[in-house]
């Protein structure tokens, strides 16, 4: 996620002049667009709040990576293994997430949610998720 003091010229920056597919994800989610970047990544634009995990929009951004659900296991496993802050594991769609904040305060997100079939899900011609432009 990165939170933006202006959400319609940065959807305009994403969407528009980078190319990035705007999307839905998930109901209940207004003020927030997400831009899929291939088949493996996304990106969330929304205004200064308290987000996911108690990320801190404007200086701190939130990464999302995919991993197996055994990958994702042994590094829940690990980071506990160090005295490492873990918020999760937590449902996320099919798959689960886990939230550690690195020590610039950035939130790191860590699931195991199928991104390809996200993706397909999210382009579904017609159905809910995505926007029109």
């Amino acid at each position: 996620m990165l939170e933006v003091s202006d959400l319609e010229a940065a959807r305009y920056f994403y969407r528009d002049v980078l190319g990035f597919e705007e999307t839905l994800y998930g109901e209940g989610r207004e003020g927030r667009y997400w831009y899929l970047i291939g088949d493996t990544a996304r990106l969330g634009l929304w205004t200064p709040q308290t987000g996911l995990a108690g990320g801190q929009g404007g200086a701190h951004v939130h990464f999302a990576f995919q991993l197996g659900d055994n990958d994702l296991d042994e590094l829940l496993e690990q980071l506990n293994g160090e005295g490492i802050e873990v918020e999760g594991p937590i449902q996320l769609g099919p798959g689960r997430a886990i939230y550690v904040t690195d020590p610039d305060g950035n939130v790191v997100e860590f699931w195991s949610q199928d991104m390809a079939a996200y993706a397909a899900e999210a382009r579904a011609d017609g159905e809910p998720g995505t926007l029109e432009s």
